[in-house]
């Protein structure tokens, strides 16, 4: 209860029973081991202490290209229900959890920060949505404040949500980027329980660049399915419709993988899904994949249809490919994730209010 994050989430919650407990890892397992460990660990809330780093290279998987990124382990799980999430397979504790010792964060982040030589990113949204939970938490005001003029760090807020009200009352920074989660409406309705239409996603979208921020865009996992093509265009089309491309920070491409025993938790929670129905193999990292070139075809459509309507100018790379893929669809390779890195990121000298 001594943590001001505690008291604030009490105070937006007035209406929400909650239970002082000692050792949170006895619900942990009584939560592990019931017969919906997932479902079940969507109705808690943990608020509790981080006792590791808060920040941590991004869990890149490995054989294939990452983009240096770093994540900060503010909350974790999220309460939209998508049937291809890896976190449903990735997190130990099904709980959703809000780490509340944030004086403990900005230390972290003011060490990490001054060791850096180069500008980087980092985010918050890898093990669970940035905004889902903003309402109660309002982590981020207190998150733009920190990484606002701290421009060596481009910092990310990534959410399937439009739970935009608390950015919209924060002054925006060139270093500050919001993203969003998309997929084509047909994957949006199907799969991601919870989630708003993609409409409203972009409608959010818009409403933060009028704001002024910078955005950014992740269409990952891009899946196969009859009438693909025309949907992701349809995407892309409202998209680049609605938001001024100059404002668009990157946008980043990855197609549907996943762990060997993924596919029975999926078969189990969402019987009706049939996202896995296609040609898959497994790649050096042990994921199965797409075949090579399948994913080709995907990256190259959606290039096509993102280069046909903004131009050449915004950024786009992929998340967690094969360099000879890169070449095929981009013409070029990177040598490694710090050129990637590099390419998406921006001196601070660069960066002005």
């Amino acid at each position: 209860m001594e943590f001001p994050l505690t008291a604030r989430i009490l105070r937006n919650t007035p209406e929400v029973a909650h239970e002082v407990i000692d050792d949170p890892q006895a619900l942990i397992e009584d939560v592990r081991l019931s017969r919906q460990p997932v479902e079940l660990g969507k109705r808690y809330l943990l608020l509790t202490k981080q006792k590791g780093s808060f920040v941590k290279p991004c869990p890149c998987t490995p054989h294939y290209l990452g983009c240096n990124y770093f994540i900060i382990n503010l909350e974790t799980n999220c309460p939209l229900d998508c049937s291809y999430c890896i976190l449903q397979d990735y997190l130990t504790n099904p709980l959703l959890t809000v780490h509340v010792n944030l004086e403990d964060l900005w230390r972290e982040l003011d060490a990490f920060i001054s060791k850096r030589d180069r500008a980087f990113r980092i985010g918050t949204g890898e093990l669970g949505d940035s905004l889902a939970l903003d309402h109660i938490t309002e982590n981020s005001a207190d998150l733009i404040s920190y990484f606002r003029g701290k421009n060596s760090a481009i910092f990310e807020l990534k959410t399937k949500t439009v739970n935009i009200d608390n950015v919209l009352n924060q002054q925006p920074a060139p270093n500050i980027i919001i993203s969003w989660s998309l997929n084509t409406r047909k994957l949006a309705q199907d799969q991601e329980v919870g989630a708003p239409a993609v409409e409203e996603r972009i409608l959010a979208a818009k409403k933060v660049t009028l704001k002024g921020f910078r955005v950014g865009f992740h269409f990952d996992p891009l899946i196969r399915y009859p009438g693909w093509e025309a949907d992701y265009e349809d995407v892309v089309d409202l998209l680049l419709e609605s938001v001024n491309s100059e404002q668009i920070a990157w946008i980043s491409l990855g197609s549907l993988r996943f762990p060997p025993d993924f596919v029975s938790i999926i078969n189990r929670r969402f019987p009706a899904s049939k996202i896995f129905h296609d040609e898959f193999v497994r790649g050096l990292d042990g994921k199965y994949r797409y075949f090579k070139s399948l994913r080709v075809e995907l990256y190259h459509k959606m290039v096509d249809y993102i280069r046909d309507r903004a131009g050449a100018d915004v950024p786009l790379y992929f998340c967690m490919e094969s360099r000879d893929v890169w070449w095929e669809v981009l013409k070029k390779m990177p040598r490694n994730k710090e050129e990637i890195e590099r390419s998406l990121t921006y001196p601070a000298a660069d960066l002005k209010e």
